[in-house]
């Protein structure tokens, strides 16, 4: 399986600039080119999610045994390469032995620390989705988990309930009122999948398969639902990103 390397090629950040900069990645695992995010008490609150996600949606698809936490900021011994810094992801690194690595892209005391925690931990469901429809499930997560254990959600909520060019901001609602349409089919829905289109290291949610579950009341208010969000969601896909529209809105 070659999916889980594919970000080392998209850490490892090319630019031209100063001669004194070192182009590739450091020697060794990429995650140990960044800072450990040092924060005990998160790192629990971060299993606690996980314990509850598997209690809504089942068991992850890649068992989870071991998690690396990573503040996305080069260490001492990375300093002088050119690699992304301040970004949030989740990396698994060995899934015949379910090893993770999560970055977090703020410090402690930021305002979004906890909702980009959570929002990564919901992607632990299937590391290996990357679409829209899990980027929205993900922050749909975030938002509640914070809220049941009274954490911040930052500027999340007035952000992602306004904007209307936020890729994030549109797979947020529209998977949000997916699941309030259709609660007790909402939890299946990350459980169909296919391969990505735009890569096959990746997969992504199949509509299709997940609509044909639902009745027909509850097929026609999940298109509508869908529908509105397409426009903007087709327009971010770079980097592998991708939204399958169903095949009755074609």
């Amino acid at each position: 399986m070659r999916w889980f390397f594919a970000i080392a090629v998209w850490i490892a950040v090319l630019i031209s600039g100063c001669s004194t900069m070192i182009n590739g990645v450091p020697d060794g695992p990429i995650h140990a080119a960044y800072q450990p995010l040092g924060d005990p008490e998160a790192e629990a609150f971060f299993f606690q999610c996980l314990d509850s996600l598997e209690e809504q949606y089942g068991k992850p698809d890649i068992p989870v045994k071991d998690v690396i936490f990573r503040r996305s900021r080069k260490n001492e011994t990375a300093r002088r390469y050119r690699i992304a810094e301040d970004f949030s992801l989740t990396q698994c690194i060995n899934p015949d032995n379910g090893e993770f690595v999560v970055y977090i892209g703020v410090d402690a005391d930021g305002k979004n620390y906890y909702p980009l925690l959570t929002h990564e931990c919901g992607h632990f469901i299937n590391a290996r989705i990357k679409d829209w429809y899990i980027e929205g499930f993900a922050t749909v997560f975030s938002e509640e988990i914070c809220t049941e254990f009274n954490k911040p959600w930052g500027d999340w909520g007035r952000h992602f309930n306004r904007s209307r060019k936020n890729p994030y901001a549109r797979s947020y609602r529209m998977m949000r009122d997916l699941k309030a349409a259709c609660p007790e089919a909402y939890p299946k829905i990350i459980r169909f999948t296919k391969i990505n289109g735009q890569s096959s290291e990746w997969l992504c949610i199949d509509i299709d398969a997940w609509l044909e579950t639902l009745s027909s009341v509850q097929y026609d208010a999940a298109l509508e639902i869908i529908e509105p969000h397409l426009k903007v969601l087709r327009r971010h896909t770079a980097s592998g990103y991708t939204i399958e529209i169903p095949s009755a809105l074609k």
